[in-house]
């Protein structure tokens, strides 16, 4: 049975003394039984599980004459503890332990836990009041008891009242049934079984089929489900029929009409709550889609989560619970491994249908602002060579560093996407399939394949996907330089050197590798008579260059004069 209490009685606290002190004030109890007390408080839960303290206790306490039943006799007397019995297995069953401060609502609630399943399996009836507690030699105070209307009993009002309450249904003239608020399903439960117990009677079978026009064999099976339906109609025919089933039926058990006007409204109560939940849901489906198509109609612009926490703060008040039922339908990854209806990324949001799009359109933006950027850096080491201010252009880790590295200062939330390539894959196949309408898998691919790898699962490297090429770059700079300029970079060879260093195609870098370390070890301090540069980690270096190489550079420097006469 679940734990519905976390206080603890004040002596729990206690020094061993102390508490012997307190307990001997109650009445007599022996030496196992203080031990058994001490054990019980040391636990320091205010509920126990039966099984577990046994199986945790010291068995020469317990083996003794039963002394823990006693032990709680005695507290259960005192009005501070009850050893709690429940139906196992259709068995009655040592339950739970319960341990409280003197008279409060946890004693005679729990109390009345251990009494109703008492009277369920004892007697065919659940019919459970004060004067069990009277049995017990304990009063069940009147303002313990909250009363209720039987009009009110439902399953929304079990659901509802978790806290400790004693609900005392009202009666004519009579004393009000008494049902612990964990026990409402047990409760009715304990009705149905009522009924199903009288009507193994023979005649009364017969008369409950004649009244309601069902078969006895359908009848035996609708009365073994809680079909409300069922039980509202199989009810009024009863209660309708009261006084001429008492004339039929010598010995008809009055308690019979009881338990039918408990459980019609019970079950009328049953269908409003469905009724009213069906409204309520359609109201929420409703509410839920009028927020996600917001969304949708900002289509590539992200929203920052405060939003969406105003609106779900306005829908909870309405209807509690709304906000987590928003998370787990649109924010979260349902079973069927779909995206969720939003994508929430750096505490920002974006609705699912646009955020390939937002992806696509944001990388070609700025793969335009880096083109210039890159351009103009490209062109300053050209003509002043700043190797050291443009660092990145000399290593393709440093060039796509610096490239995720401006991405992040100018859309973080790109650069977020840039690390989670699933989520933008299935975003793409998404957009392409179900908002495009690309059903062929081959131009759905060559639409990803910019970004993507054949795999379809990781991206391409950030300067491909970037369209951003050293080589590229270079050569349009050095187009873009004077006749002279270009005349420098040739004769002082730092063109070829950028050319094996910008160079995509390997077979180009092998031929212009720069000198192994071991040869420039070798060379390192022989003069460099008319010397250019070679490469370095750090960019062009002097390097010799041959005669034959002179001459043609020399050549192009006489052919470019002659142009400009």
């Amino acid at each position: 049975m679940e734990e519905k209490r976390k206080d603890t009685p004040e002596y729990f606290r206690m020094e061993s003394f102390r508490r012997e002190e307190y307990l001997s004030q109650l009445g007599s109890f022996t030496q196992v039984q203080y031990q058994l007390f001490h054990n019980l408080c040391d636990f320091w839960e205010p509920v126990l599980d039966y099984n577990q303290f046994i199986l945790k206790s010291s068995k020469s306490f317990l083996a003794s004459n039963n002394q823990l039943e006693l032990l709680m006799g005695k507290l259960k007397a005192a009005h501070i503890g009850v050893l709690q019995y429940a139906i196992i297995e259709g068995e009655l069953k040592a339950s739970q332990i319960i341990l409280t401060e003197k008279d409060d609502l946890a004693f005679y609630y729990y109390l009345g836990e251990d009494l109703l399943a008492r009277q369920i399996y004892e007697n065919p009836h659940p019919y459970l009041t004060a004067k069990a507690y009277d049995d017990e030699g304990i009063s069940l105070p009147a303002d313990m008891i909250t009363p209720l209307d039987t009009s009110m009993l439902s399953p929304g009002y079990a659901a509802e009242n978790k806290e400790l309450i004693i609900i005392g249904i009202n009666r004519k003239m009579k004393a009000p049934l008494l049902i612990p608020s964990g026990m409402i399903e047990e409760f009715i439960s304990a009705l149905i079984g009522h009924i199903r117990s009288e009507a193994a009677s023979p005649s009364v079978m017969e008369n409950m089929s004649r009244i309601t026009e069902i078969k006895i064999s359908d009848l035996q099976t609708s009365l073994g489900k809680r079909s409300p339906d069922f039980w509202i109609n199989l009810c009024k025919k009863l209660l309708s029929q009261k006084e001429e089933l008492k004339l039929r039926l010598k010995g008809l058990n009055p308690l019979l009409f009881t338990s039918a006007q408990l459980l019609q409204s019970y079950f009328q109560n049953t269908l409003s709550e469905m009724k009213q939940a069906e409204i309520e849901n359609r109201e929420k489906k409703e509410a839920l889609k009028e927020i996600i198509q917001e969304f949708k109609e900002k289509e590539t612009t992200w929203t920052h989560i405060s939003l969406l926490d105003e609106k779900l703060k306005e829908k909870e008040e309405k209807w509690p619970g709304f906000r987590e039922e928003f998370k787990n339908s649109v924010l979260v990854r349902g079973e069927s491994k779909e995206q969720p209806d939003l994508v929430l990324l750096n505490n920002m949001l974006m609705h699912r249908d646009f955020l390939f799009k937002y992806f696509t359109r944001t990388v070609d933006d700025i793969r335009k602002d880096l083109l210039f950027l890159y351009q103009d850096q490209m062109t300053d080491l050209l003509r002043h060579n700043k190797t050291d201010r443009y660092s990145q252009f000399f290593s393709r880790s440093n060039f796509r560093s610096d490239i995720l590295t401006r991405v992040k200062e100018q859309e973080l939330q790109l650069w977020e996407l840039l690390q989670k390539p699933t989520r933008v894959a299935e975003s793409a196949f998404h957009y392409l399939q179900d908002i495009k309408g690309i059903k062929k898998n081959s131009r759905i691919k060559d639409a990803m394949g910019l970004y993507f790898h054949a795999d379809m699962k990781n991206f391409r490297n950030v300067d491909t996907m970037f369209q951003l090429k050293l080589l590229s770059l270079f050569e349009k700079s050095y187009k873009e330089m004077s006749w002279f300029g270009r005349f420098v970079l040739r004769l002082t060879g730092r063109y070829d050197s950028y050319i094996s260093m910008f160079s995509d195609d390997p077979v180009v870098e092998r031929k212009q590798r720069p000198p192994s370390r071991r040869k420039r070890r070798k060379n390192k301090g022989i003069p460099t008579k008319g010397g250019v540069k070679s490469y370095s980690a750090k960019g062009p270096q002097e390097r010799p260059y041959s005669p034959r190489e002179k001459r043609k550079a020399w050549a192009e420097f006489d052919d470019a004069i002659n142009r400009q006469k």
